[in-house]
């Protein structure tokens, strides 16, 4: 067992999975070589049958859990909250695997990483990737790790239509799921607000075209993107508690103008605009019931175990989009479980409030 610190533990650093022959997109380009990098949490066990695949969000990494030090100031992993001993996905039962996905700017190879043929940065040559891209990098992965079968995947937001996906493409792999603030496809209104977003990152006058690595510097444009999402995360209640109309000090400016660009600014710091185009873009795309007929079709060969966890404040996934994936789990005899949370935080609940989330998860997997 690694060493136990308050509330958490120490992890493993990254691992890397090189595919030298490289990894091909859906839409048919192909990178070589290809990393994938992931980490890893607990102990598999000689059967190979305790595995939990958890999938990320669009602005987190394959650091789900833990800490690498034993720093009083370093941020643990994104979903420690859940993940650890004694928590929900226990660690003293389950083996967690969790990995960066293509696109993203966390180790696996994005549009920043050097293309070997050039010595330049991918940039505006890096491919568009989809969720059935993703899940299929996953696949790779626990293939590479020798798991032949999962005893569940999980996720929120963007991780948990990688769930779904899973579901379709994959539904004999795993014997369960559990889904977050999520759904088959993003709502219109959502769609509306990420380009809005990608739109104010493409007119950014450094963008280029996607190739501005010339200039180290953060764009504006993603700073200002990621404002506009965040929006998207939070519920009106929240904003009132948190913000209300309340100055910052004895200026004009709005506490909730300053939380922006705090906001912005960190974020666009350590993220990359052609990855947040990119993997929002992934996000928009997937629509099972349009890329499979319909949402039972999507799911028809799905007979696992479901969990599926919705919140009354989420603008972006409203629990309405929840109950679309039940219904067509339950039009075809699926064991589903609909968990509907009421909770004052909106989409960024899943993140936030784990006394609400971990007992549906523990009992779950129990």
């Amino acid at each position: 067992m690694p060493q136990l610190l308050q509330n958490t533990f120490i992890a493993a650093p990254p691992q890397e999975l090189v595919l030298r022959d490289g990894f091909r997109f859906i839409h048919g380009q192909t990178i070589a070589p290809f990393t994938i990098v992931y980490e890893t949490f607990g102990e598999l066990n000689a059967a190979k049958s305790n595995a939990i695949l958890v999938c990320h969000a669009l602005s987190a990494s394959a650091h789900a859990a833990g800490k690498y030090t034993d720093a009083e100031d370093e941020k643990p992993g994104w979903w420690d909250g859940l993940i650890g001993y004694g928590k929900g996905i226990d660690l003293g039962k389950h083996f967690v695997i969790c990995a960066n996905l293509p696109g993203s700017p966390y180790g696996t190879t994005a549009p920043a990483s050097v293309d070997p043929s050039s010595g330049k940065p991918y940039g505006s040559r890096y491919p568009w990737p989809t969720i059935e891209d993703v899940v299929h990098s996953q696949k790779q992965l626990l293939d590479h790790l020798g798991i032949p079968h999962l005893r569940s995947i999980a996720g929120g937001s963007l991780g948990g239509m990688q769930v779904l996906m899973w579901c379709a493409l994959y539904p004999d792999f795993m014997d369960s799921i559990i889904a977050m603030a999520t759904g088959a496809a993003v709502p219109v209104h959502g769609i509306a607000w990420h380009i809005i977003g990608r739109k104010i990152i493409e007119a950014d006058a450094r963008f280029n075209g996607g190739d501005y690595y010339d200039h180290p510097e953060p764009l504006r444009g993603l700073q200002v993107a990621r404002m506009v999402g965040h929006m998207t995360y939070l519920s009106a209640q929240a904003l009132q508690t948190k913000f209300g109309r309340r100055r910052r000090g004895n200026t004009r400016q709005f506490e909730i103008d300053s939380y922006f660009e705090y906001q912005g600014k960190k974020f666009a710091a350590q993220y990359d605009a052609n990855s947040y185009i990119r993997v929002q873009a992934a996000m928009d795309e997937m629509d099972l019931a349009e890329q499979y007929g319909s949402l039972a079709g999507a799911l028809e060969k799905w007979r696992g175990r479901t969990l599926l966890v919705s919140f009354d404040t989420d603008w972006l996934f409203p629990v309405a989009e929840v109950d679309r994936v039940e219904a067509a789990m339950q039009a075809n005899g699926v064991d589903v479980r609909h968990e509907r949370v009421s909770a004052p935080n909106g989409h960024d609940t899943f993140l936030i409030d784990y006394d609400l989330i971990t007992p549906p998860v523990r009992e779950f997997l129990r």
